[in-house]
Protein backbone atom coordinates (compact mmCIF):
# COMPACT_ATOMS: atom_id res chain seq x y z
CA UNK A 1 0.00 0.00 0.00
CA UNK A 2 1.31 3.42 -0.89
CA UNK A 3 1.98 5.94 1.87
CA UNK A 4 -0.78 8.21 0.54
CA UNK A 5 -3.40 5.44 0.61
CA UNK A 6 -2.27 4.42 4.09
CA UNK A 7 -2.70 7.98 5.35
CA UNK A 8 -6.15 8.22 3.77
CA UNK A 9 -7.33 5.01 5.45
CA UNK A 10 -5.66 5.94 8.74
CA UNK A 11 -7.25 9.37 8.87
CA UNK A 12 -10.64 7.99 7.82
CA UNK A 13 -10.43 5.39 10.58
CA UNK A 14 -9.38 7.98 13.19
CA UNK A 15 -11.93 10.64 12.28
CA UNK A 16 -14.87 8.26 11.91
CA UNK A 17 -13.94 6.53 15.17
CA UNK A 18 -13.60 9.73 17.21
CA UNK A 19 -16.79 11.29 15.85
CA UNK A 20 -18.97 8.30 16.74
CA UNK A 21 -17.04 7.00 19.76
CA UNK A 22 -19.32 8.27 22.56
CA UNK A 23 -22.55 7.33 20.77
CA UNK A 24 -21.10 3.95 19.86
CA UNK A 25 -20.04 3.28 23.45
CA UNK A 26 -23.58 4.00 24.70
CA UNK A 27 -25.05 1.74 22.00
CA UNK A 28 -22.83 -1.20 22.93
CA UNK A 29 -22.93 -0.76 26.71
CA UNK A 30 -26.70 -0.34 26.86
CA UNK A 31 -27.07 -2.98 24.15
CA UNK A 32 -25.14 -5.49 26.25
CA UNK A 33 -27.87 -5.27 28.91
CA UNK A 34 -30.60 -5.09 26.26
CA UNK A 35 -29.66 -8.65 25.26
CA UNK A 36 -31.28 -9.70 28.55
CA UNK A 37 -34.31 -7.42 28.21
CA UNK A 38 -36.85 -10.14 29.08
CA UNK A 39 -34.72 -11.50 31.92
CA UNK A 40 -34.33 -7.99 33.40
CA UNK A 41 -38.10 -7.45 33.22
CA UNK A 42 -38.72 -10.75 35.02
CA UNK A 43 -36.08 -9.86 37.64
CA UNK A 44 -37.64 -6.44 38.10
CA UNK A 45 -41.16 -7.79 38.64
CA UNK A 46 -39.84 -10.52 40.93
CA UNK A 47 -42.75 -12.86 40.09
CA UNK A 48 -42.20 -16.44 39.07
CA UNK A 49 -43.76 -17.19 35.68
CA UNK A 50 -45.70 -20.39 35.11
CA UNK A 51 -43.90 -20.99 31.80
CA UNK A 52 -47.09 -21.93 29.94
CA UNK A 53 -46.36 -23.23 26.45
CA UNK A 54 -47.57 -20.74 23.85
CA UNK A 55 -49.76 -23.33 22.11
CA UNK A 56 -51.61 -23.96 25.38
CA UNK A 57 -52.76 -20.36 25.82
CA UNK A 58 -56.55 -20.02 25.92
CA UNK A 59 -56.98 -17.49 23.12
CA UNK A 60 -60.77 -17.95 23.00
CA UNK A 61 -60.99 -17.02 26.68
CA UNK A 62 -58.66 -14.03 26.24
CA UNK A 63 -60.74 -12.71 23.34
CA UNK A 64 -63.89 -12.92 25.48
CA UNK A 65 -62.18 -10.93 28.23
CA UNK A 66 -60.84 -8.35 25.78
CA UNK A 67 -64.28 -7.88 24.21
CA UNK A 68 -65.51 -6.51 27.55
CA UNK A 69 -63.06 -3.60 27.36
CA UNK A 70 -62.54 -3.16 23.62
CA UNK A 71 -64.79 -3.05 20.58
CA UNK A 72 -63.27 -5.80 18.41
CA UNK A 73 -65.63 -6.07 15.44
CA UNK A 74 -63.96 -5.32 12.06
CA UNK A 75 -60.56 -4.90 13.71
CA UNK A 76 -57.24 -6.67 13.16
CA UNK A 77 -55.25 -7.63 16.23
CA UNK A 78 -51.95 -9.29 16.81
CA UNK A 79 -50.70 -11.32 19.78
CA UNK A 80 -46.94 -11.07 20.33
CA UNK A 81 -46.32 -14.14 22.45
CA UNK A 82 -42.71 -13.91 23.59
CA UNK A 83 -41.12 -17.01 25.08
CA UNK A 84 -41.85 -17.85 28.71
CA UNK A 85 -43.35 -14.81 30.39
CA UNK A 86 -46.95 -14.82 31.60
CA UNK A 87 -47.31 -11.42 29.95
CA UNK A 88 -47.87 -11.19 26.20
CA UNK A 89 -48.36 -8.04 24.12
CA UNK A 90 -51.43 -7.24 22.05
CA UNK A 91 -51.69 -4.73 19.20
CA UNK A 92 -55.22 -3.84 18.09
CA UNK A 93 -55.61 -1.86 14.88
CA UNK A 94 -58.38 0.73 14.34
CA UNK A 95 -61.85 -0.54 13.40
CA UNK A 96 -62.48 -0.66 9.65
CA UNK A 97 -66.26 -0.41 9.95
CA UNK A 98 -66.31 3.35 10.48
CA UNK A 99 -70.13 3.45 10.33
CA UNK A 100 -70.97 1.17 13.24
CA UNK A 101 -67.79 1.32 15.31
CA UNK A 102 -67.72 3.71 18.29
CA UNK A 103 -65.32 6.64 18.21
CA UNK A 104 -62.85 5.10 20.67
CA UNK A 105 -62.47 2.04 18.38
CA UNK A 106 -61.12 4.17 15.55
CA UNK A 107 -57.64 4.37 17.08
CA UNK A 108 -55.13 1.62 17.76
CA UNK A 109 -54.33 0.12 21.15
CA UNK A 110 -51.16 -1.52 22.44
CA UNK A 111 -50.92 -3.17 25.86
CA UNK A 112 -49.70 -6.21 27.77
CA UNK A 113 -52.05 -9.03 28.66
CA UNK A 114 -51.66 -11.59 31.43
CA UNK A 115 -52.44 -15.01 29.96
CA UNK A 116 -53.60 -16.35 33.34
CA UNK A 117 -55.80 -13.53 34.62
CA UNK A 118 -56.62 -11.61 31.45
CA UNK A 119 -55.63 -8.35 33.13
CA UNK A 120 -54.18 -5.66 30.89
CA UNK A 121 -51.58 -2.96 31.38
CA UNK A 122 -50.83 -0.04 29.11
CA UNK A 123 -47.36 0.34 27.63
CA UNK A 124 -46.57 3.04 30.20
CA UNK A 125 -47.78 0.87 33.09
CA UNK A 126 -45.77 -2.12 31.86
CA UNK A 127 -42.62 -0.07 31.16
CA UNK A 128 -39.50 -1.57 32.68
CA UNK A 129 -35.77 -0.95 33.02
CA UNK A 130 -35.16 -3.67 30.44
CA UNK A 131 -37.33 -1.80 27.94
CA UNK A 132 -35.57 1.47 28.79
CA UNK A 133 -32.07 0.05 28.19
CA UNK A 134 -33.25 -1.67 25.02
CA UNK A 135 -34.52 1.64 23.65
CA UNK A 136 -31.46 3.53 24.89
CA UNK A 137 -29.24 1.34 22.74
CA UNK A 138 -30.79 2.84 19.60
CA UNK A 139 -31.49 6.31 21.07
CA UNK A 140 -35.25 5.92 21.01
CA UNK A 141 -35.49 8.52 23.79
CA UNK A 142 -34.47 11.19 21.28
CA UNK A 143 -37.74 12.04 19.49
CA UNK A 144 -38.03 11.37 15.74
CA UNK A 145 -34.32 11.30 14.86
CA UNK A 146 -32.89 9.03 17.56
CA UNK A 147 -33.18 5.75 15.66
CA UNK A 148 -31.73 7.33 12.50
CA UNK A 149 -28.84 8.77 14.50
CA UNK A 150 -28.09 5.26 15.80
CA UNK A 151 -28.29 3.95 12.24
CA UNK A 152 -25.75 6.44 10.92
CA UNK A 153 -23.47 5.67 13.90
CA UNK A 154 -23.64 1.98 12.92
CA UNK A 155 -22.95 2.92 9.29
CA UNK A 156 -19.84 4.95 10.16
CA UNK A 157 -18.81 2.18 12.56
CA UNK A 158 -18.66 -0.05 9.49
CA UNK A 159 -16.28 2.48 7.92
CA UNK A 160 -14.13 2.42 11.06
CA UNK A 161 -14.00 -1.39 11.04
CA UNK A 162 -13.03 -1.68 7.37
CA UNK A 163 -10.44 1.11 7.44
CA UNK A 164 -9.05 -0.10 10.79
CA UNK A 165 -8.59 -3.60 9.40
CA UNK A 166 -6.79 -2.21 6.34
CA UNK A 167 -4.53 0.03 8.44
CA UNK A 168 -3.59 -2.66 10.96
CA UNK A 169 -3.60 -5.60 8.54
CA UNK A 170 0.16 -6.21 8.51
CA UNK A 171 0.48 -5.72 12.28
CA UNK A 172 -2.63 -7.54 13.49
CA UNK A 173 -0.95 -10.86 14.24
CA UNK A 174 2.27 -9.41 15.67
CA UNK A 175 0.46 -6.88 17.88
CA UNK A 176 -1.89 -9.57 19.09
CA UNK A 177 0.99 -11.62 20.51
CA UNK A 178 3.25 -8.73 21.56
CA UNK A 179 0.80 -7.06 23.94
CA UNK A 180 2.74 -5.96 27.03
CA UNK A 181 1.14 -3.64 29.63
CA UNK A 182 4.58 -2.59 30.95
CA UNK A 183 5.64 -0.71 27.82
CA UNK A 184 4.95 2.93 26.98
CA UNK A 185 1.45 4.30 27.50
CA UNK A 186 0.61 4.89 23.84
CA UNK A 187 1.92 1.44 22.91
CA UNK A 188 -0.23 -0.15 25.66
CA UNK A 189 -3.41 1.43 24.32
CA UNK A 190 -2.47 0.69 20.69
CA UNK A 191 -1.72 -3.00 21.29
CA UNK A 192 -4.77 -3.48 23.52
CA UNK A 193 -6.93 -1.71 20.92
CA UNK A 194 -5.61 -3.93 18.13
CA UNK A 195 -5.64 -7.22 20.07
CA UNK A 196 -9.16 -6.86 21.46
CA UNK A 197 -10.35 -5.39 18.18
CA UNK A 198 -9.25 -8.58 16.44
CA UNK A 199 -11.08 -10.75 18.98
CA UNK A 200 -14.33 -8.88 18.50
CA UNK A 201 -13.98 -8.11 14.79
CA UNK A 202 -16.62 -10.57 13.43
CA UNK A 203 -19.03 -9.57 16.20
CA UNK A 204 -18.52 -5.86 15.54
CA UNK A 205 -18.97 -6.32 11.80
CA UNK A 206 -22.27 -8.17 12.37
CA UNK A 207 -23.53 -5.36 14.59
CA UNK A 208 -22.42 -2.61 12.23
CA UNK A 209 -24.29 -4.18 9.30
CA UNK A 210 -27.40 -5.33 11.18
CA UNK A 211 -27.62 -2.12 13.22
CA UNK A 212 -27.50 0.02 10.08
CA UNK A 213 -30.06 -2.29 8.44
CA UNK A 214 -32.60 -2.03 11.27
CA UNK A 215 -32.19 1.67 12.04
CA UNK A 216 -31.96 2.83 8.44
CA UNK A 217 -34.56 0.48 7.00
CA UNK A 218 -36.32 3.45 5.43
CA UNK A 219 -33.23 3.95 3.22
CA UNK A 220 -33.11 0.22 2.45
CA UNK A 221 -36.69 0.37 1.16
CA UNK A 222 -36.24 3.53 -0.94
CA UNK A 223 -34.99 1.70 -4.08
CA UNK A 224 -37.77 -0.88 -3.72
CA UNK A 225 -40.34 1.89 -3.24
CA UNK A 226 -39.22 3.40 -6.54
CA UNK A 227 -39.78 0.08 -8.31
CA UNK A 228 -43.35 0.01 -6.95
CA UNK A 229 -44.02 3.58 -8.12
CA UNK A 230 -44.57 4.77 -4.57
CA UNK A 231 -47.29 2.19 -3.80
CA UNK A 232 -46.15 1.34 -0.25
CA UNK A 233 -49.11 -0.94 0.45
CA UNK A 234 -48.22 -3.18 -2.49
CA UNK A 235 -44.56 -3.12 -1.47
CA UNK A 236 -45.32 -4.16 2.11
CA UNK A 237 -47.78 -6.82 0.94
CA UNK A 238 -45.01 -8.42 -1.12
CA UNK A 239 -42.37 -8.12 1.61
CA UNK A 240 -44.63 -8.96 4.59
CA UNK A 241 -47.71 -10.71 3.16
CA UNK A 242 -48.77 -11.87 6.63
CA UNK A 243 -49.37 -8.26 7.60
CA UNK A 244 -51.39 -7.19 4.58
CA UNK A 245 -54.56 -5.27 5.36
CA UNK A 246 -57.79 -6.59 3.86
CA UNK A 247 -60.90 -4.49 3.47
CA UNK A 248 -63.87 -5.04 5.74
CA UNK A 249 -66.89 -6.52 3.92
CA UNK A 250 -69.73 -7.31 6.28
CA UNK A 251 -70.36 -9.04 9.57
CA UNK A 252 -70.74 -12.80 9.36
CA UNK A 253 -73.88 -14.58 10.45
CA UNK A 254 -71.95 -17.72 11.34
CA UNK A 255 -70.41 -18.51 14.71
CA UNK A 256 -66.75 -17.62 15.10
CA UNK A 257 -64.53 -20.72 14.84
CA UNK A 258 -62.37 -21.61 17.84
CA UNK A 259 -58.89 -20.13 17.76
CA UNK A 260 -57.68 -22.78 20.18
CA UNK A 261 -58.79 -25.54 17.81
CA UNK A 262 -56.93 -23.93 14.90
CA UNK A 263 -53.73 -23.63 16.94
CA UNK A 264 -54.04 -27.18 18.27
CA UNK A 265 -54.49 -28.46 14.71
CA UNK A 266 -51.58 -26.41 13.36
CA UNK A 267 -48.91 -26.77 16.05
CA UNK A 268 -47.82 -30.20 14.79
CA UNK A 269 -47.57 -29.17 11.14
CA UNK A 270 -43.80 -29.48 11.43
CA UNK A 271 -41.55 -31.13 13.99
CA UNK A 272 -40.05 -28.80 16.63
CA UNK A 273 -42.28 -25.93 15.50
CA UNK A 274 -43.09 -23.30 18.14
CA UNK A 275 -45.50 -20.42 17.68
CA UNK A 276 -44.48 -16.87 18.55
CA UNK A 277 -47.18 -14.67 16.99
CA UNK A 278 -50.89 -14.96 16.25
CA UNK A 279 -53.03 -12.63 14.08
CA UNK A 280 -56.78 -12.23 13.80
CA UNK A 281 -57.94 -10.23 10.77
CA UNK A 282 -61.37 -8.68 10.23
CA UNK A 283 -62.72 -10.08 13.47
CA UNK A 284 -66.33 -11.33 13.14
CA UNK A 285 -66.41 -10.56 9.38
CA UNK A 286 -67.18 -12.83 6.43
CA UNK A 287 -63.53 -12.57 5.36
CA UNK A 288 -62.13 -13.17 8.85
CA UNK A 289 -58.80 -14.96 8.93
CA UNK A 290 -56.46 -16.45 11.52
CA UNK A 291 -52.72 -16.38 10.94
CA UNK A 292 -50.18 -18.34 12.93
CA UNK A 293 -46.45 -17.54 12.85
CA UNK A 294 -43.71 -19.64 14.37
CA UNK A 295 -40.18 -20.93 14.04
CA UNK A 296 -38.37 -24.22 14.14
CA UNK A 297 -35.84 -24.82 16.91
CA UNK A 298 -32.67 -23.00 15.87
CA UNK A 299 -30.57 -26.12 16.37
CA UNK A 300 -32.75 -27.89 13.80
CA UNK A 301 -32.77 -25.07 11.25
CA UNK A 302 -31.17 -21.68 11.77
CA UNK A 303 -33.65 -19.92 9.48
CA UNK A 304 -36.93 -21.80 9.86
CA UNK A 305 -39.87 -19.38 9.95
CA UNK A 306 -43.34 -20.65 9.07
CA UNK A 307 -46.80 -19.10 8.51
CA UNK A 308 -50.19 -20.82 8.40
CA UNK A 309 -53.41 -18.99 7.46
CA UNK A 310 -56.98 -20.14 8.15
CA UNK A 311 -60.01 -18.74 6.31
CA UNK A 312 -62.91 -18.90 8.78
CA UNK A 313 -65.54 -18.63 6.03
CA UNK A 314 -64.33 -21.45 3.77
CA UNK A 315 -62.66 -23.42 6.60
CA UNK A 316 -59.52 -23.81 4.48
CA UNK A 317 -55.98 -23.75 5.80
CA UNK A 318 -53.11 -22.41 3.70
CA UNK A 319 -49.38 -22.64 4.33
CA UNK A 320 -47.99 -19.22 3.43
CA UNK A 321 -44.42 -20.23 4.22
CA UNK A 322 -42.92 -23.62 4.89
CA UNK A 323 -40.16 -23.24 7.52
CA UNK A 324 -38.17 -26.02 5.83
CA UNK A 325 -37.94 -24.06 2.60
CA UNK A 326 -35.82 -20.99 1.92
CA UNK A 327 -37.48 -17.63 1.26
CA UNK A 328 -34.98 -14.92 0.36
CA UNK A 329 -36.72 -11.82 1.77
CA UNK A 330 -38.02 -13.41 4.96
CA UNK A 331 -34.84 -15.33 5.69
CA UNK A 332 -32.71 -12.21 5.25
CA UNK A 333 -34.80 -10.36 7.83
CA UNK A 334 -34.85 -13.35 10.17
CA UNK A 335 -31.08 -13.81 9.92
CA UNK A 336 -30.52 -10.14 10.75
CA UNK A 337 -32.77 -10.45 13.79
CA UNK A 338 -31.16 -13.65 15.03
CA UNK A 339 -27.63 -12.31 14.65
CA UNK A 340 -28.39 -8.90 16.15
CA UNK A 341 -30.41 -10.05 19.17
CA UNK A 342 -28.59 -13.37 19.73
CA UNK A 343 -31.84 -15.29 19.24
CA UNK A 344 -30.12 -18.62 18.71
CA UNK A 345 -28.03 -21.08 20.65
CA UNK A 346 -29.67 -20.45 24.01
CA UNK A 347 -28.57 -18.27 26.90
CA UNK A 348 -24.86 -18.98 26.47
CA UNK A 349 -24.79 -17.21 23.11
CA UNK A 350 -26.27 -14.14 24.81
CA UNK A 351 -23.57 -14.34 27.49
CA UNK A 352 -20.89 -14.49 24.79
CA UNK A 353 -22.49 -11.51 23.03
CA UNK A 354 -22.54 -9.65 26.35
CA UNK A 355 -18.79 -10.23 26.86
CA UNK A 356 -17.99 -9.22 23.27
CA UNK A 357 -20.09 -6.05 23.68
CA UNK A 358 -18.05 -5.07 26.75
CA UNK A 359 -14.82 -5.86 24.87
CA UNK A 360 -16.02 -3.52 22.12
CA UNK A 361 -16.59 -0.82 24.73
CA UNK A 362 -12.97 -1.28 25.84
CA UNK A 363 -11.81 -1.02 22.21
CA UNK A 364 -13.70 2.27 21.90
CA UNK A 365 -12.15 3.66 25.10
CA UNK A 366 -8.62 2.64 24.07
CA UNK A 367 -9.21 4.26 20.68
CA UNK A 368 -10.02 7.56 22.41
CA UNK A 369 -6.95 7.25 24.65
CA UNK A 370 -4.72 6.57 21.61
CA UNK A 371 -6.12 9.68 19.95
CA UNK A 372 -5.40 11.79 23.07
CA UNK A 373 -1.88 10.41 23.51
CA UNK A 374 -1.04 10.80 19.80
CA UNK A 375 -1.72 14.54 20.14
CA UNK A 376 0.61 14.92 23.09
CA UNK A 377 3.48 16.22 21.01
CA UNK A 378 5.92 18.97 21.79
CA UNK A 379 5.40 20.36 18.31
CA UNK A 380 1.71 21.04 19.01
CA UNK A 381 0.63 24.28 20.64
CA UNK A 382 -0.75 24.37 24.16
CA UNK A 383 -4.16 25.32 22.79
CA UNK A 384 -4.20 22.21 20.61
CA UNK A 385 -3.09 20.00 23.48
CA UNK A 386 -5.69 21.53 25.80
CA UNK A 387 -8.42 20.92 23.23
CA UNK A 388 -7.45 17.26 22.91
CA UNK A 389 -7.37 16.65 26.62
CA UNK A 390 -10.71 18.47 27.17
CA UNK A 391 -12.35 16.28 24.55
CA UNK A 392 -10.83 13.26 26.30
CA UNK A 393 -12.22 14.35 29.67
CA UNK A 394 -15.70 14.78 28.21
CA UNK A 395 -15.63 11.47 26.35
CA UNK A 396 -14.34 9.52 29.35
CA UNK A 397 -16.85 11.17 31.70
CA UNK A 398 -19.81 10.26 29.47
CA UNK A 399 -18.69 6.69 28.80
CA UNK A 400 -17.33 5.58 32.16
CA UNK A 401 -20.14 7.08 34.26
CA UNK A 402 -22.72 4.94 32.44
CA UNK A 403 -21.71 1.83 34.42
CA UNK A 404 -22.51 3.13 37.94
CA UNK A 405 -25.63 4.97 36.71
CA UNK A 406 -27.12 1.77 35.25
CA UNK A 407 -26.24 -0.13 38.44
CA UNK A 408 -27.87 2.62 40.52
CA UNK A 409 -31.16 2.41 38.61
CA UNK A 410 -31.29 -1.37 38.93
CA UNK A 411 -31.41 -0.67 42.67
CA UNK A 412 -33.84 2.24 42.33
CA UNK A 413 -36.35 0.20 40.31
CA UNK A 414 -36.09 -2.80 42.63
CA UNK A 415 -36.50 -0.68 45.80
CA UNK A 416 -39.28 1.45 44.30
CA UNK A 417 -42.51 1.17 46.34
CA UNK A 418 -45.28 -0.78 44.60
CA UNK A 419 -47.48 2.33 44.53
CA UNK A 420 -45.05 3.85 41.98
CA UNK A 421 -44.97 0.83 39.62
CA UNK A 422 -47.06 2.60 37.01
CA UNK A 423 -44.74 5.62 37.07
CA UNK A 424 -41.53 3.81 36.15
CA UNK A 425 -41.40 5.34 32.70
CA UNK A 426 -41.33 8.91 34.03
CA UNK A 427 -38.87 8.00 36.79
CA UNK A 428 -36.47 6.40 34.33
CA UNK A 429 -36.74 9.13 31.71
CA UNK A 430 -36.24 11.95 34.20
CA UNK A 431 -34.05 10.39 36.89
CA UNK A 432 -31.66 8.39 34.72
CA UNK A 433 -30.61 11.21 32.43
CA UNK A 434 -30.42 13.79 35.22
CA UNK A 435 -28.15 11.58 37.36
CA UNK A 436 -26.03 10.72 34.31
CA UNK A 437 -25.70 14.42 33.38
CA UNK A 438 -24.65 15.36 36.92
CA UNK A 439 -22.02 12.59 36.92
CA UNK A 440 -20.70 13.70 33.51
CA UNK A 441 -20.40 17.34 34.59
CA UNK A 442 -18.63 16.36 37.83
CA UNK A 443 -16.06 14.10 36.18
CA UNK A 444 -15.53 16.45 33.26
CA UNK A 445 -14.53 19.34 35.52
CA UNK A 446 -12.50 17.03 37.76
CA UNK A 447 -10.11 16.87 34.78
CA UNK A 448 -8.57 13.59 35.79
CA UNK A 449 -9.21 10.49 33.71
CA UNK A 450 -7.51 8.27 36.28
CA UNK A 451 -9.86 9.55 38.99
CA UNK A 452 -12.86 9.11 36.69
CA UNK A 453 -11.89 5.53 35.91
CA UNK A 454 -11.21 4.51 39.51
CA UNK A 455 -14.28 6.23 40.95
CA UNK A 456 -16.76 4.87 38.42
CA UNK A 457 -15.35 1.37 38.82
CA UNK A 458 -15.58 1.54 42.62
CA UNK A 459 -19.11 2.99 42.73
CA UNK A 460 -20.31 0.59 40.05
CA UNK A 461 -18.78 -2.35 41.93
CA UNK A 462 -20.43 -1.46 45.24
CA UNK A 463 -23.83 -0.87 43.63
CA UNK A 464 -23.48 -4.01 41.52
CA UNK A 465 -22.89 -6.23 44.55
CA UNK A 466 -25.92 -4.65 46.25
CA UNK A 467 -28.26 -5.56 43.36
CA UNK A 468 -28.71 -9.30 44.16
CA UNK A 469 -28.95 -8.43 47.87
CA UNK A 470 -31.76 -5.95 47.16
CA UNK A 471 -33.50 -8.57 45.02
CA UNK A 472 -33.39 -11.05 47.88
CA UNK A 473 -34.65 -8.58 50.47
CA UNK A 474 -37.49 -7.14 48.37
CA UNK A 475 -38.70 -10.21 46.45
CA UNK A 476 -37.16 -13.06 48.48
CA UNK A 477 -35.50 -14.10 45.22
CA UNK A 478 -32.19 -15.02 46.76
CA UNK A 479 -29.85 -16.85 44.43
CA UNK A 480 -30.45 -20.22 46.09
CA UNK A 481 -34.23 -19.73 45.95
CA UNK A 482 -34.35 -18.87 42.24
CA UNK A 483 -32.01 -21.79 41.49
CA UNK A 484 -34.24 -24.27 43.31
CA UNK A 485 -37.35 -22.84 41.65
CA UNK A 486 -35.75 -23.09 38.16
CA UNK A 487 -36.29 -19.34 37.68
CA UNK A 488 -33.10 -19.03 35.68
CA UNK A 489 -34.11 -15.73 34.07
CA UNK A 490 -34.12 -14.01 37.48
CA UNK A 491 -31.03 -15.92 38.61
CA UNK A 492 -29.14 -14.89 35.47
CA UNK A 493 -29.46 -11.15 36.20
CA UNK A 494 -28.12 -11.56 39.75
CA UNK A 495 -25.19 -13.69 38.57
CA UNK A 496 -24.49 -11.23 35.78
CA UNK A 497 -24.09 -8.38 38.25
CA UNK A 498 -21.99 -10.44 40.64
CA UNK A 499 -19.57 -11.39 37.86
CA UNK A 500 -19.49 -7.89 36.38
CA UNK A 501 -18.85 -6.32 39.78
CA UNK A 502 -16.12 -8.84 40.59
CA UNK A 503 -14.33 -8.06 37.32
CA UNK A 504 -14.70 -4.30 37.93
CA UNK A 505 -13.26 -4.72 41.45
CA UNK A 506 -10.30 -6.67 40.07
CA UNK A 507 -9.60 -3.93 37.51
CA UNK A 508 -9.99 -1.29 40.22
CA UNK A 509 -7.17 -2.83 42.27
CA UNK A 510 -4.98 -3.45 39.24
CA UNK A 511 -5.03 0.18 38.08
CA UNK A 512 -2.13 2.05 39.69
CA UNK A 513 -1.81 5.83 39.87
CA UNK A 514 0.95 7.60 38.01
CA UNK A 515 1.71 11.07 36.77
CA UNK A 516 1.25 9.87 33.23
CA UNK A 517 -2.22 8.44 33.64
CA UNK A 518 -3.45 11.18 35.94
CA UNK A 519 -2.85 13.83 33.32
CA UNK A 520 -3.41 11.61 30.27
CA UNK A 521 -0.07 12.89 28.98
CA UNK A 522 3.16 10.98 29.33
CA UNK A 523 5.99 13.20 28.15
CA UNK A 524 4.45 16.64 28.56
CA UNK A 525 1.81 16.62 31.31
CA UNK A 526 -0.31 19.75 31.64
CA UNK A 527 -0.40 21.39 35.06
CA UNK A 528 -3.85 22.95 35.25
CA UNK A 529 -2.88 24.92 38.37
CA UNK A 530 -0.23 26.80 36.39
CA UNK A 531 -2.12 27.09 33.12
CA UNK A 532 -1.55 30.85 32.74
CA UNK A 533 2.22 30.45 32.90
CA UNK A 534 2.06 27.65 30.32
CA UNK A 535 0.03 29.81 27.95
CA UNK A 536 2.57 32.64 28.33
CA UNK A 537 5.44 30.26 27.52
CA UNK A 538 3.54 28.95 24.53
CA UNK A 539 2.98 32.48 23.14
CA UNK A 540 6.67 33.30 23.62
CA UNK A 541 7.63 30.26 21.51
CA UNK A 542 5.56 31.65 18.67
Amino acid sequence: MSKRNYNVFFNTHTVSGIVISVALYVIFFAGAFALFKDEITAWEEGKHSQNIAREHIDFDGLIQKLSKDYYLESRDFRFILGDKSDEIFVLINPAKDTINAPKEARSSAYFSLNINTGKTKTYQEKYSLGEFLYRLHFFSQIPSIGVYLAGFVAFFFLFAIVTGTIVHWKKIVSNFYQFNPKITLKRVWTDAHTALGVIGLPFQFIYAVSGAYFCLSILVLLPANTLYNGDQNKLMNDILPERNIQEWVVKTEKSIPSMNAFIEDSKNSWDDFHINEFWVKNYSGVNMKYLLAGELEDDKRFLGQGYIEFDTETKTKTILKNPNKTHYVKDIQLSMGRLHFANFGGIWVKVIYFILALITCFVIITGVLIWIEARNKKSRTLKQRLYSTKVGHIYMAICLSLFPVIALFFLVIKLLPEAYDTQKMGILYNGFFIVWLVAVIYFRFKRNNYFTNKTTLLIGTILGFLIPIANGIVSNNWIWNTYRANQFDILLVDLLWICLSAIALFIFYKIKPSVQTQSAFKKHPIDYKNIKQLKLEDSQKK
